[in-house]
């Protein structure tokens, strides 16, 4: 086995000090991509939100059910009011 010399620590930590600047180059560019996620996220949410608040409420089908009923017995008494 070879003996470790002061030269191949100082080789061993430069390969490790490039190593870990680009992993925070790296990072880094990730970071600056998760930012442009996060501003299109919120963008689609504010055009999410609008679209929500600019849709009328929703009827319920018993609503609708009620008011076909409500029209035929007004219609039913129309008719019989006008056949007496």
């Amino acid at each position: 086995m070879a003996d470790v010399t002061l030269n191949d620590i100082l080789v061993e930590l430069a390969k490790i000090e490039t190593k870990q600047d680009a992993m925070l180059q790296k990072l880094d560019e990730l970071s600056k991509v998760s930012d442009e996620h996060w501003k299109k996220i919120n963008e689609l949410n504010v055009k999410v939100q609008l679209l929500e608040q600019r849709q009328p409420p929703r009827v319920h089908v018993s609503v609708w059910i009620l008011a076909t009923i409500a029209v035929l017995g007004f219609i039913a008494s129309f008719v019989t009011f006008v056949t007496k």
